[in-house]
Formats: structure tokens, sequence, C-alpha cells
């Protein structure tokens, strides 16, 4: 262990001196530069570009084809302008279209699937934190946060103002973005801008800068260069207050109805033009979209996303330290007790943003209150990231601290510390990474880290990743995500801590056919290979994967996995509730297939199949999809799910369902319906949550949502059963 423990220390230092030696590239800044000048023209958000100033600002257009192919020239033609005033930052875009607009649904931030154009505005220039802007030729917005490690955030909403004009011939857009909601430098006249636009009717992505082929098209590591006039400066009275006011009807089987009534709210107040204070006091989540649940057959948890907008804004400053598996902070542990049931959220403070232009800060505390089963939480987090061009340096600690009716409970804690060095060369073609992670709790000196080194290598048509991880029996993250170092003993009854060390290799290969004009838009080839060994290096786990998919031209794919597991499974374990699996080494293969079809068209549908062995028996998976859309106002969908496991005896069998419906129905961008339905037989769950979402003012809502949950038997036959009805009304001042 110590030599390992030396080799990462020894990776960091070489990955710092990499940090510091790396030159800032600019030559997309250079080549694609584009104009802004004030304006004191009154400018109209109708989507028409009838002002003046949009025929003498500075016009950026010869977008670049991204998708399907890369190539110079993309058709049809688009044109972006952009102007200011004191307030608000001014996109204009023309977009030629002479086919029909394709628009899947007229729901906010359902921006892929449709016809669009976005924006991505880098102010500080960091290459690796963008705002993403964008508008559906229906109108619908969509906005987002992208970061260099988790990608896009579309959960991120913010009040700003767009319209869309169809014509003929084209569309246009206008957008007016309020500086107040962007971070930005006062002493920065060059800001990174780049442009994406769908066509979904071609299945291509247009981006008005040259974004490599292998680079998803909102990557601000390739922007072109906003050229201001003069600096926009910072604005004053810079705050937003959002008040709430719900009220709850509430049903449980064996008790009385019961009817309560809260108000709470959140507030936005920019310390500077960078950095943004959000607070929170007694917030309530009932509008937040449900999970759609999934059947689990693997032995540990699973990973779903955050979707409180309260923990999203710059949320990767907490929540992107360790890797997939291993996170020691993740938010959705803030509201819930250790047995995974909410709890009141008192208060949450968090101050995040730049303080320069290469040094972001997190600064979070949140106070949930005690219950019944819980004591009163106080969970706490700062962290740090300073920028080297693409590269960086991020460091975390972590707090949470037990209170019993005011008083802190000294032995009941939980504290964590992360230092992480990643290094993203100057083309985006090498990333190398490494973490070193501690936990703190009393009594606990020994065996408590956890350490990770990762390595990827991208290009045109290769992508190749190595990721090593050695997680100790000892590391806790009470405020994270940790999937794999509990193991469940099934003859005991118990949970046993387990620390292992685990690689991860993947090899990625992407063929593109000569013929532009074929059916064929991408052959992908690739291996995985996953190696676990127990904390004293004794084998654990062997998982092989072999893959091929093919992409069409019309959006349907083709996927085919033929997979390879061995393991030694260390304690009995059961899937089906029958005599638990043996403690033995088990060898099985198995082959899945999934078709998607072309997702463009009034009816689509996705298939999946899978058959082979599963541990010493066999699993045999069908699973079916189809989706109904009437353009631009309603998806209706169906999915369902059948697992035949099968084990000899003792061992049982289980045949596992699950099936989810959905509607979408959106009577115009204001005024949407969703419904959900979903009956998961693992979990003996049946539930149906309904919203109606009526916006009436921008960022301010009124939603009356119903929920029926049941607990139920074998057979659909109701246990028990929590209804309710949920009125809530929030205005953005």
């Amino acid at each position: 262990m110590k030599s390992i423990f030396t080799i990462l220390i020894f990776l960091n230092g070489l990955i710092s001196f990499q940090l510091s030696a790396q030159p800032e590239v600019k030559d997309f800044k250079d080549i694609f530069r584009l104009n802004i000048s004030e304006t004191s023209e009154k400018i109209e958000i109708d989507g028409k570009l009838e002002e003046a100033v949009w025929q003498t600002t500075d016009m950026g257009t010869d977008f670049w084809q991204k998708l399907p192919y890369f190539d110079e020239h993309a058709e049809p033609r688009t044109e972006v302008r952009l102007t200011y005033d004191d307030d608000f930052l001014y996109v204009a875009a023309k977009c030629y279209q002479s086919e029909p607009i394709n628009i899947l649904s007229l729901k906010r931030d359902n921006y892929w699937d449709n016809d669009g154009i976005a924006v991505i505005l880098d102010p500080l220039n960091t290459r690796a934190n963008a705002f993403l802007f964008g508008s559906t030729a229906a109108g619908a917005q969509w906005d987002a946060l992208r970061s260099e490690t988790s990608d896009v955030n579309a959960d991120w909403n913010n009040r700003w103002y767009s319209e869309v004009h169809v014509a003929d011939d084209y569309w246009s857009l206008e957008m007016a973005i309020p500086f107040r909601i962007l971070r930005y430098s006062e002493n920065l006249d060059e800001w990174g801008i780049n442009f994406v636009r769908n066509l979904t009717y071609k299945n291509q992505f247009h981006n008005w800068t040259a974004v490599p082929e292998s680079f998803w098209p909102p990557n601000p590591a390739f922007a072109g260069s906003l050229v201001w006039d003069k600096p926009p400066t910072r604005k004053k009275g810079n705050f937003n207050l959002i008040p709430y006011v719900t009220t709850r009807v509430e049903q449980r089987t064996g008790e009385k109805t019961k009817v309560n009534a809260a108000v709470g709210g959140d507030a936005r107040v920019a310390v500077s033009s960078t950095l943004n204070l959000d607070v929170t006091i007694n917030p309530d989540f009932s509008q937040i979209e449900v999970d759609e649940l999934v059947t689990n057959l693997t032995r540990f948890n699973i990973f779903l996303p955050e979707k409180r907008t309260f923990f999203l804004e710059n949320g990767d400053l907490f929540a992107d330290f360790g890797f997939g598996q291993a996170r020691p902070f993740f938010s959705r542990t803030i509201g819930l007790d250790e047995n995974r049931q909410a709890v009141p959220i008192l208060y949450g403070l968090r101050l995040t943003g730049n303080v320069s232009p290469s040094l972001r800060i997190g600064a979070m505390n949140i106070q949930s209150g005690a219950t019944d089963n819980a004591f009163g939480q106080n969970q706490s987090a700062i962290s740090f990231q300073q920028q080297f061009g693409r590269s960086f340096v991020q460091g975390m600690f972590l707090n949470r601290q037990a209170y019993d009716e005011g008083k802190q409970i000294k032995q009941d804690y939980s504290r964590n510390a992360s230092l992480e060095n990643v290094f993203v060369s100057t083309d985006g073609k090498i990333t190398a990474a490494v973490g070193l992670h501690q936990s703190f709790k009393p009594n606990i000196k020994e065996s408590t880290g956890f350490y990770n080194a990762v390595f990827v290598f991208r290009n045109t048509n290769w992508e190749v990743l190595n990721d090593a991880v050695m997680m100790q029996e000892n590391y806790y993250a009470d405020m994270g995500f940790l999937a794999r170092i509990e193991n469940y003993d099934a003859e005991r009854d118990t949970f046993i801590r387990l620390g292992y060390n685990q690689n991860y290799t993947s090899v990625d290969y992407r063929l593109r056919p000569k013929n532009k004009a074929g059916k064929i838009a991408l052959h992908r080839f690739g291996v995985e290979n996953l190696l676990i060994f127990n904390s004293d290096w004794s084998f654990n786990e062997r998982y092989n994967r072999f893959r091929y998919f093919i992409d069409f031209r019309n959006t349907s794919s083709f996927q085919i996995r033929l997979n390879n597991n061995e393991l030694e499974l260390l304690f009995p374990f059961s899937f089906t509730g029958e005599t638990p699996l043996p403690a033995q080494r088990y060898n099985f293969w198995d082959l899945n297939l999934v078709y998607n079809s072309d997702e463009r068209a009034a009816f689509s549908y996705s298939l999946t199949g899978q058959v082979g062995d599963f541990y010493n028996g066999t699993l045999n998976r069908l699973e079916a999809s189809v989706n109904y859309r009437v353009q631009p106002w309603g998806n209706f969908s169906v999915g369902y799910q059948f697992n035949d496991i099968r084990f000899p005896e003792p061992y049982g069998e289980s045949k596992i369902a699950a099936l989810l419906s959905k509607i979408e129905i959106g009577f115009n961008r204001n005024l949407l319906w969703t419904t959900l339905f979903q009956y998961v037989a693992q979990s003996n769950y049946m539930g149906i949550n309904s919203r109606l979402q009526w916006q009436f003012a921008p960022m301010s809502d009124l939603f009356l949502v119903y929920v029926d949950n049941y607990d139920v038997f074998q057979g659909l036959n109701p246990r028990s059963n929590n209804r309710a009805l949920i009125l809530k009304v929030n205005y953005w001042y």
C-alpha cells in the first residue's frame, strides 16, 4: 500500500508541474472573433429583428458542421449578432430553413431533440466553465451550466427573456440575458463565445467555431472571442427573492387526512459580479420531477442525479470530486436520514463563484431538523478550484455534525478532505488526474483513505481511458455516495465494509464511412476491462465487454454487447428471496442487443434483449418502449421491462417486471401537464405523479401536483398507500 501511495504522490507532483508549465492556447479566439458594441436603441424581444441595430452590428456566420460528420461548410446558413445596453446582453439569430420545423416538445429545457439554437458564454475565459442559453424554434427556453468535469447540467434555471418568429424560409430569435445572472469580470474586454444550432430534421449540429469532431458542441474550450467595445460594469442591487407558499392535503392508510400549509423561499444575492450567495429557508421540493425508478440487478446501490435547484449552480465545485461510483459529496444525501427517509431542511446557505478569473471557491452550510427517528444535522462544505489554462487543482473539506435539541453531539460527526490535480492538454486530447481523499470519524484512525488516478486520450477516431482506485475499508462518506464498499451478507442479514482496489480500462474506435450520403453515419468498436482486487490484492472480480455500435444517418442505432463476468462472491447473496447463492467463484457470459428507431418520427420505439448466464443460473431480459408524439404539443410513452431469473434448486427463480408510462402535454409554452405512472415489482412499488405547471410570469409558477404511491403485494394488490394533493405558488422578484 505504501508503494502505491508513493506513486500517487509522485503523480500528484508531476501533474502539479504540468499545470504550472502548460501554455495557454488562443488559436480559436484569434480566428473566430465577434465584435459587440453598446446600443441606445430600445429592443423589443419579439424575435423579428426589426430594430436598426441588428442591421449594423458585427455578424457571425459561416458555421461549421459538427455532426453527423465534420465539415467546413454548414448548410443552411445561420447568422448571429450581439449588442448590449446597461442591463442586458442581447443575442439575435437568423436560421434559414426551407423544411418544416421539427419540434418534439414545448417543455422548458428539452433542447437537443428540437430544432433550435443556443449561445455558449464563457465570460471569464476559463475554457472549462460556461453558461448556455438556448431556444427551440417553437420558443421553449433552455438554460444550463457547463463544467470541465460534469459537462452540461440542464437542471439549472434562471430568469431571462426570449422570443422567436417563424417566416417562410427562416426562423429568427431574440434573447435578452440580464447581466446580473452572469458571472464576469469588469476587467475583461473579451469573453469566450460560441453557438450551436440543432437541425433535427437533418440530424445535424452546427457550431460557429470549428469544434473538433471528438468533442461535444457546448465545450467552451473551443470558443471564439466576443470582443467588447468596453467591458460591462457591475450591476448594483443585484438580488432575487423567490418566496413560495404551499398547501398539502395528505392521506395515508390507517391515518386521518392531514392538511398542512408552509411558507418559505429562496434568495440570490450577487456579492460581486463573479460571486453569488444563495439562501434557502424551509425549502420545499414538491414540484421537482420525480425520479424514474429502475430495476437493480447488482449487489450495490445505484446513483440518481440531483434535481433540486438550490444545489445546482456551480455544483461541480462540490460534486465532481472522486469518480462515478465513489463521491465524497453527493447533495442528495442532504435532507435524508440514514434510512433514506426525508427530513426537513431548515435553512441553507451557498457562496459560490470566482474571486479571480482563475480561482473559484465554494462554501455551503445546511441545517436539517430533528425527527422521531433522526437527530438534527448540520452539514458544511468548503472548496476551491485554481485553474491553469484548462487544467486545475481543487480541494474540499466536508463536515457533518449531529445536534440534539440544539446541543452538539460530540461523538456523532463525520469529516472528509479531498485534494485533486487535473491536467488537461491545451488541445483537449489528454486528461490526467490524481485524487487523494481522507475521512475522519470518532475512534477510527486506520485505513481511512481513498485514492484514484485517471488517464484519458481522445482524438477523432480513438478514445482510451484508464481509471485506478484504491478504496480503504474505513473510508466513510456520510455526505457522499459509495457504491461498492458495503457488502451485504444475506445469511447474517448485515452489511460488511471491505476495501478494494480497482482498475478500469476501455478502448473505443470510431469509423465514419467514406460515403457521406450512405445510410450509416458511424461505426463504433469498443472493449472494456474491469479488474477488482480485495484490499489484500486477492482476486475479487473481472469484467470484460466487447461492443459494436452502428449509428444510422436517420438517428436510429443498433448496439451489440458481449459480456463476460468472473467474480468471487464473498458473502451469500440472494436475487430471488430464496436460499442465498453460496460464497464461491462464478463465471458467466451474456449477450445484449439494442435497437433504437428514428427518434424524429411521430412513432418511435426501442427494443432491448439480453440472454445468457447469471451466476450459476440464467437471466433473460426483454425491454421495450414506444413513444408517440403529436407535434409540438404531446408526447405519450410506455415502457416495459421483464427479467426472468432462474437458479438451480434451492436458490429459486424470480420474474421481475417494471412498467413506466409518461404523458407530456404542452397546452402552450407556459402551461404544461406531465403525468408519470410507475410499477416496479422489485421494490413492491406502484405510483402516480401528475404535475400541472403554469408559468404565469418568467420563472414564477403555480404547481398543482397529485401523488398516489402504493406499497403492493405480488399481483398488484395494494397493501398501503400514500396519497397527496399539493398546491404550490412561487414568485420571482
